[in-house]
């Protein structure tokens, strides 16, 4: 028969059991939390840009200053933007491999697979987590896309401006004849300023002889 001491260490023990497998236990779900995807429609919202692709190439990097895991770039194709400021068919998206057990990298993306991209930064380089929504393009995913976004459109760069004229004179073009006439005038006056210089030359030598 144990003791009350002894009895005591076991109740101590048993509550220190106890209480280690609720942390351990408690801890797991929260970390699958915090890395979970939500919605479909929570993805739209937090996202900066929504859009499809296929990816063309991945090269992965490992990270700097001994951290575990690696950086993943891929080159991107884009197909259909439903959402944010993409104007060009071409965009990189980096990822980040798993590093450890919290770690919420998405890793590494199929080549010549097409998905539906959930993204945040910006056009020079986007990147995408694994709580992100970003995910292979089914058609379930792009059918609900597209009831919460629209159609979308193709990732064309906008159109350049069009050039406008302005009309300087609404009125009719003058005519040969309107416009030359000041010249002509002036000639008509200089031929006859001459022919009287000459007659008043003249006449002091017709009324000598």
């Amino acid at each position: 028969m144990l003791s009350p001491l002894h009895r005591l260490l076991v109740r101590a023990l048993a509550a220190l059991l106890f209480a280690g497998c609720c942390v351990f236990f408690t801890s797991v779900p929260a970390l699958a939390r915090d890395c979970a995807t939500g919605t479909t429609q929570m993805s739209t919202k937090g996202a900066k840009a929504v859009y499809t692709g296929t990816v063309t190439t991945a090269v992965s990097k490992q990270k700097a200053g001994g951290q575990r895991g690696a950086t993943i770039t891929h080159d991107v194709t884009v197909d259909r933007v439903y959402k944010g400021d993409i104007s060009s068919p071409h965009a990189k998206v980096e990822t980040s491999s798993a590093g450890g057990g919290s770690s919420c990298g998405l890793g590494k993306l199929t080549v010549g697979k097409q998905y539906m991209f959930f993204v945040q930064g910006d056009p020079s380089l986007w990147t995408a987590e694994r709580g992100s929504g970003t995910a292979p393009a089914t058609g379930k995913l792009v059918a609900q896309v597209v009831r919460l976004l629209g159609d979308g459109r193709p990732p064309t760069p906008p159109a350049p401006p069009q050039a406008v004229f302005t009309n300087v004179s609404d009125g009719e073009p003058e005519s040969l004849t309107r416009a030359a006439a000041p010249g002509v005038a002036l000639v008509l006056i200089g031929l006859l300023g001459l022919i009287v210089v000459r007659r008043v030359g003249r006449a002091p030598g017709r009324d000598h002889h």
